[in-house]
C-alpha cells in the first residue's frame, strides 16, 4: 500500500490514527484508532453520515474510548 497514493484527507486521518495510538502507548494502529480519527474529524463525512442514520454518537464515542483504554 502506497501512502502517497491516498488522498490528503485520508493521509491526515491515518496520521491522526497513529497519533491516537501513540498517545495511548499502543504498539500498533488498529481499525479502531482509524475510526476514532474519522469520527474526530471536524469537517469529515463520517460523523454526519452516522448522525443521518440515527446513530447515537455519544454512545459510539464512549464505546470507542472504552475499547481503546
Amino acid at each position: 500500500m502506497r501512502f502517497d497514493k491516498f488522498t490528503v484527507r485520508a493521509q491526515e486521518a491515518v496520521v491522526r490514527a497513529q497519533e491516537i495510538a501513540q498517545t495511548r502507548d499502543h504498539s500498533e494502529v488498529l481499525p479502531l484508532h482509524l475510526l476514532a480519527s474519522l469520527i474526530a474529524e471536524e469537517e469529515g463525512v463520517v460523523m454526519p453520515l452516522l448522525q443521518k442514520i440515527g446513530a447515537d454518537m455519544t454512545k459510539i464515542t464512549s464505546d470507542i474510548s472504552v475499547a481503546l483504554d
